[in-house]
């Protein structure tokens, strides 16, 4: 991830989507992600069930080792404009839960994951969800930054720089870094090298970011995926996941564009660690 006051240090991130692995002991979770390395993580908040106890808990345990926690929330509905209310009850939980916390327990940014290529409307007419996307990205920056000054960032597919702007000659993915504080690049494969690993899949927008003076994180993933056994490091050795990122990381030494790596998720990882 990029940060605006120290866009230097590389980060080392995971999302964690189900909350309750870290509720009964979040020291332990902190003990596990200082071991790895990990200095951000992106944790779920879920509008049904949201409790302040567990996210208190595990962000002090979190800032004392200097792990940074962003609010995270997925919808491709986030996408469409008509469901702008939903977006903004995820920005204001998260204000709220500020508002009424230590500094050492707050949020330091917001995390989305919207994937609007999984709604029906994509293939319709891709240009006007991109359009409407756009426009709440805008709008999501905008409230997030409105009390906290939070870090917005987001999850996309490495294949984002194939879309255009519509009617404008520039990739979708160069108008993202440049309006995201910080992007994770969901680069799912198991091999770091070759024509369709992680460095090939994920170079173009990690040059498109160091020409923009920011930098990505390329995202992998642990978990187990109908989509073959390339996406995944499930079910591979101990051992050669760190392997293959510390290929990425050699590969990608002095490229500015290049802004650490993230584990799809910390409750697999965590097993798959065992």
């Amino acid at each position: 991830m990029v940060f605006s006051e120290d866009q230097n240090q590389t980060k080392k991130a995971t999302w964690i989507w189900d909350v309750s692995k870290i509720e009964e002991d979040p020291e332990q979770a902190v003990s596990f992600l200082k071991e790895e390395k990990v200095n951000l993580v992106y944790i779920h908040i879920d509008f049904e069930t949201f409790r302040p106890g567990p996210y208190r808990s595990f962000i002090q345990h979190a800032s004392k080792e200097d792990i940074d926690v962003y609010a995270l929330g997925g919808d491709p509905n986030w996408a469409l404009i008509k469901n702008r209310d939903s977006l903004d009850h995820f920005v204001s939980i998260v204000h709220d839960y500020n508002n009424t916390v230590g500094e050492d327990q707050k949020f330091a940014g917001v995390h989305v994951d919207i994937e609007p290529y999984l709604l029906s409307q994509w293939k319709e007419d891709a240009d006007n969800v991109i359009n409407q996307w756009m426009m709440n990205t805008v709008h999501l920056i905008r409230e997030a930054k409105e009390q906290d000054h939070l870090q917005v960032s987001g999850d996309f597919p490495f294949w984002i720089h194939e879309k255009k702007v519509p009617y404008k000659d520039q990739t979708l993915s160069e108008w993202m870094i440049e309006h995201y504080d910080s992007m994770t690049l969901m680069a799912y494969r198991n091999k770091s090298e070759g024509p369709n690993g992680i460095q090939s899949i994920s170079k173009p927008i990690v040059n498109e970011a160091s020409k923009e003076g920011k930098s990505v994180i390329v995202g992998v993933n642990v978990i187990d995926s109908a989509e073959g056994a390339h996406t995944t490091f499930h079910g591979d050795e101990p051992g050669t996941m760190n392997q293959e990122l510390e290929v990425l990381e050699d590969a990608y030494k002095g490229n500015k564009g290049f802004g650490g790596t993230a584990i799809h998720d910390y409750s697999h990882w965590i097993d798959h660690a065992d």
